[in-house]
């Protein structure tokens, strides 16, 4: 992979982590000493405000399920790729390669 690849891929995650951080969190200055950390009243870990196809619920309760069930998939997710992972360590082939 050539090095101006990692580059770009560095610089757009630094740029979008630094975006998370000044929407989530209270700045630095403003802080407390014993409260290091501090997220801001109004953010939800997560909640950047980047919904174009206006998919998060209106209700709270609604809100919440779907954040419980994006956690669910998720960690299904993980799951599936440790087997993916375990299954390759065992035999030696790849995924696609099981496949035909």
């Amino acid at each position: 992979v050539p090095s101006g690849f990692w580059l770009i891929l560095v610089a757009a995650i630094g740029s979008a982590e630094l975006q998370r951080s000044k929407t989530g969190w209270v700045d630095p200055a403003d802080v407390p000493v014993d409260q290091p950390g501090l997220l801001k009243a109004e953010y939800y870990p997560g909640d950047i405000g980047f919904d174009p196809l206006g998919l998060k619920p209106d209700g709270e309760e609604e809100f919440k399920e779907m954040s419980t069930k994006e956690l669910q998939h998720g960690r299904l997710a993980m799951l599936a790729t440790a087997g993916f992972m375990a299954q390759e360590l065992v035999d030696g082939k790849g995924i696609l390669e099981h496949l035909s």
